[in-house]
């Protein structure tokens, strides 16, 4: 049975030194995105990661969180972190396969670029944010969290329906 009250759910994208976020009502509704950022060194942010994390949770108030399921990787301290804040404020987190959400968008639209631009599509709010296609030597542009937030989050909403 379905509720007829919409889930707010709250999807992150965990990078390095950053991660991207998306806050969706219903798979046509998206309410806030963007990227929280904590580099270290010289050009340190003030704010820790875990501070960004639980202001996050406490401002969104999300019904579910959810993330990449993925193995161990270089991002499992923040990972852990997110986890973490997302149950003591009792908040289920939920995992979504990369895989499944590449199968959400036509083949054609399948690499980063392409579903980027598919999700820009659909939510117009984001076509500011499509980064340029990235030739094979450069970096990957930070906005590109924001959009593989999106598609994890719009994957999850879309599987409850």
């Amino acid at each position: 049975m379905k509720s007829s009250t919409p889930e707010r759910i709250l999807a992150f994208d965990v990078r390095a030194r950053r991660f991207g976020f998306a806050v969706f009502e219903s798979p046509d509704q998206l309410l806030d995105w963007g990227v929280k950022s904590f580099r270290h060194g010289v050009n340190a942010v003030k704010v820790p990661a875990s501070q960004k994390v639980a202001s996050l949770l406490s401002e969104v108030r999300p019904h579910a969180v959810v993330m990449e399921k993925s193995p161990l990787h270089e991002n499992s301290w923040l990972t852990g972190i997110i986890v973490r804040l997302a149950r003591k404020q009792s908040i289920p987190v939920r995992t979504v396969s990369r895989a499944a959400a590449r199968n959400l968008f036509p083949t054609i639209e399948r690499n980063k670029h392409g579903i980027s631009v598919s999700l820009s599509n659909r939510f117009p709010e984001l076509a500011e944010r499509v980064p340029p296609k990235r030739k094979p030597w450069q970096s990957e542009d930070y906005r590109m969290s924001i959009f593989d937030a999106t598609a994890l989050g719009l994957t999850y909403v879309e599987s409850k329906l």
